[in-house]
């Protein structure tokens, strides 16, 4: 059997209750216990099993040791799941943020910066969850079996606001933890604010992408296992069916995910009552206040007709005029931005490299593996697709083992692809932007940007499928002299995510204006056709076109001629 097979299943299965998820930033590091995976080598060991564990000190004092950190975290872990009372001696082990002078070195350690009226303290551990909100104990048991051990920077801010019932507009990195920052506080709430059984829909949450959708409803099922009144749906197209039918009701479900116009139609059709929606989030939020999403944003905020509706806001990017319109539709909002607004994760090694061709492209991405810098899992990223189609078939030929995802391939193709790649069967996957948002790739070791992005927030979440929870990752960006202009959004992402992985002459480039911009998103560079066939090959492949070309005209002109001697 392959070896690299047999390493990369290992992807599939999780980390031991010592070791953080995939999902958690952590504040700091702690070694894991050596084991029979650290034997595997680091040059095959593409999903990174042997990768230390990490788990967060929540103490604004850093000359905390990890093994006291240790005894603190085991207060929680240890805690059975029937047992809802908090045991005393737990509660003085773990640190617990109960001044603002310690908020305010909290938060400098992890680079946050929250804004708004009477906000409220962060939480430094899930244990100081429990004692401050009364955590479920069910759904602290949830976060356990998921291997959630400490929050993020992310999660410590955005879940004590949100279950004070606030506006929330939240800007953090990609692999930050985003998904459990607005679903633990709605999770709580409505278990909170117990309704009966089958009654209406009370939580809802829009994605841009199926993908990204279908992942944020696979782990709210992780955390609401056990609680029967608290059913949740993805609103896939089946489901869609189902209900238009009327074979099933909505108000079945508490808790809806769904992307907005399929969300619209059901809507429309009558199938589902939004008007009792009281926690509202929006995902990826720069994309879904963006032109072709902007509309149909707004046509569900309207149906949200709920008396306490919540809006939460979340995004790894949050340009100025999306702030401005989200401001709109909130009250009482409190920002949060973990790092900086258009900045990407500070764990991904990001790269320049200029091609001097589109042909250039290919024979950089073959030099790379020559080199042995391509290493599995990878994934690559083009504008168009039938860009992505034509590099699909030019790396078969190369002999890797190598999937394509882009918009024409149905959604079932598509998962089938996405499940082969997160459990190894696929080393390389090439797509267009309908990956580069949300989408959880554990142990992605290099992102390739074949075509420069349009945006900067492109490139933010492009990267971002690297180096998440965490880990090491690394990102290379190919550009040509016709994406002279495309690169300096680039470059100001990488100046503030500390990294220098571009030339020097690069820092002097003019800055571009607001027209520049513009251009670059509404006009994607021209470029040649991806392909390292010999001009003689291509030429006989011309001519044979055009001599099928002319068959198929002489033979329409016979039939022609036919039918004309008929009627004659």
């Amino acid at each position: 059997m392959d070896i690299f097979r047999i390493l990369s299943r290992g992807a599939s299965v999780k980390l031991s209750k010592k070791a953080s998820a995939d999902f958690s930033l952590p504040l700091q590091q702690q070694t894991k216990p050596k084991s029979i995976e650290e034997e595997v080598e680091k040059e095959t060991d593409f999903f990174r099993t042997h990768t230390k564990s990490h788990k967060g000190s929540s103490s604004a004092d850093s000359n905390t040791t990890s093994e006291k950190n240790s005894e603190k975290h085991a207060g929680l872990a240890l805690k059975p799941a029937e047992d809802d009372e908090i045991d005393e001696n737990d509660d003085a082990e773990h640190i617990i943020i109960t001044n603002e002078e310690q908020a305010a070195d909290f938060r400098k350690k992890c680079r946050s910066k929250v804004t708004g009226e009477d906000v409220p303290l962060p939480i430094a551990s899930f244990q100081d969850l429990v004692l401050r909100f009364g955590l479920n104990k069910r759904l602290r048991t949830n976060l356990l079996e998921a291997e959630f051990v400490e929050p993020t920077p992310i999660q410590c801010e955005a879940i004590p606001i949100s279950l004070q019932r606030r506006d929330v507009i939240a800007c953090a990195p990609t692999g930050s933890g985003k998904t459990l920052a607005f679903l633990i506080p709605m999770i709580q709430t409505l278990l909170h604010d117990a309704e009966p059984k089958n009654s209406a829909v009370r939580g809802l949450v829009i994605a841009p992408t199926n993908e990204l959708a279908l992942q944020i409803h696979n782990q709210l099922q992780e955390l609401t296992k056990g609680h029967k009144n608290l059913l949740s749906a993805v609103l896939s197209r089946q489901m869609a069916t189902r209900l238009t039918l009327g074979q099933v009701q909505a108000g079945k479900y508490a808790i809806i995910v769904s992307t907005p116009l399929r969300l619209i139609d059901v809507v429309k059709s009558g199938h589902m009552d939004l008007s009792k929606v009281e926690e509202l989030v929006i995902d990826e939020a720069d994309r879904l206040f963006d032109r072709g999403f902007v509309e149909q944003t707004d046509a569900i905020l309207a149906e949200c007709t709920h008396a306490k509706l919540r809006k939460l806001i979340f995004s790894a990017t949050i340009p100025a005029g999306v702030e401005e319109m989200a401001n709109l539709i909130m009250r009482d909002q409190v920002r949060i931005i973990v790092g900086h607004k258009e900045a990407a994760s500070s764990t991904i090694e990001q790269k320049l490299v200029f091609t001097g061709s589109e042909d250039g492209k290919l024979v950089a991405i073959r030099q790379m593996l020559q080199q042995g810098e391509f290493k599995p899992p990878v994934i690559i990223f083009l504008q168009l697709i039938t860009r992505a189609k034509a590099l699909f078939h030019e790396l078969l030929y190369d002999k890797l083992n190598v999937d394509v995802i882009h918009a024409e391939r149905t959604p079932k193709q598509r998962d089938e692809v996405i499940k082969r790649f997160k459990n190894g069967d696929i080393w390389v996957l090439i797509t267009t932007d309908v990956l580069a948002r949300g989408v959880d790739f554990k142990g992605v070791n290099l992102v390739i940007n074949y075509d420069v992005p349009q945006t900067a927030q492109a490139y933010v979440h492009r990267i971002g499928r690297t180096g998440r929870g965490g880990k090491a990752g690394k990102a290379v960006t190919f550009f040509t002299k016709e994406d002279n202009m495309a690169v300096k959004p680039i470059i100001n992402v990488m100046k503030q995510s500390g990294s220098h992985g571009y030339s020097d002459w690069m820092e002097n480039m003019s800055k571009l204006s607001y027209h520049d911009k513009i251009q670059i998103r509404r006009k994607e560079a021209e470029r040649k056709q991806i392909s390292t066939v010999p001009k003689i090959v291509k030429q006989k492949r011309k001519q044979r076109q055009e001599m099928i070309e002319a068959s198929k005209r002489r033979k329409y002109r016979e039939e022609a001629e036919k039918a004309g001697n008929a009627e004659a």
